[in-house]
C-alpha cells in the first residue's frame, strides 16, 4: 500500500475512533503515565495494521490493538521478574491512611456533584477523562473559552466548598 493511501486511511480511522479509543484506554489504564505510554502503543498498532482498518470491524480490530498496548505498558512497568513494587501500584502500610483517602475522594465526588451540569461535566471531562478545552467545548455545545471558564469556576468552587468542609463549616 502506497504511503499517501496509509496516512489517509491512519487519519481518518484515527479521527473516528479516537473517543472510543481514548475512553477504553482511560479505562484499562487508569493512571495518565500508562495511558500515554498504551496510547503510543496503539497508534503504532494502528499504523503498522492500517490495511486491515478500512472495514466493518474496524472498531473491533482497534480495540484489540487497545487490549494489547495496554498489557505491553503494564509489563513495561511491572518488569521482567512479574512483581510491582509497593510505590507502583500506591500500597500504604496505615489503613488510616487509606480510609483518610477514601473520605477525601468521597468529600470530592460530593463536591463535584453540587457544582452546576455544566461546571460538573466539564471539570470531569477536563480533569478525569482528560480531554482538551477544545472536546469539552464540542461537547458542552459552547466556545473554547467558555469551557475554560466553566473548568476555571469549577475549581475555585470546589477549592472553596473543600476549604470550608476542612474547617468544618458547611
Amino acid at each position: 500500500m502506497k504511503y499517501a493511501r496509509r496516512l489517509e486511511i491512519f487519519t481518518k480511522v484515527r479521527a473516528k475512533h479516537s473517543a472510543f479509543l481514548t475512553s477504553a484506554l482511560w479505562k484499562l489504564t487508569g493512571d495518565k503515565e500508562l495511558f500515554a505510554e498504551a496510547m503510543q502503543y496503539v497508534l503504532l498498532g494502528m499504523w503498522r495494521n492500517v490495511e486491515k482498518l478500512n472495514g466493518k470491524k474496524a472498531a473491533a480490530y482497534i480495540y484489540r490493538i487497545a487490549l494489547t498496548a495496554n498489557s505491553k505498558a503494564w509489563r513495561n512497568r511491572i518488569g521482567r521478574d512479574g512483581q510491582i513494587s509497593e510505590s507502583q501500584i500506591g500500597i500504604r502500610k496505615d489503613p488510616a491512611e487509606k480510609l483518610s483517602n477514601n473520605e477525601l475522594v468521597t468529600k470530592i465526588r460530593q463536591a463535584i456533584s453540587g457544582l452546576s451540569t455544566k461546571q460538573g461535566q466539564a471539570v470531569v471531562m477536563r480533569y478525569l477523562e482528560q480531554q482538551s478545552y477544545q472536546a469539552v467545548a464540542e461537547k458542552l455545545n459552547c466556545s473554547e473559552a467558555a469551557a475554560r471558564s466553566n473548568v476555571s469556576k469549577a475549581i475555585a468552587t470546589l477549592k472553596n466548598k473543600l476549604a470550608s468542609r476542612a474547617k468544618g463549616v458547611k
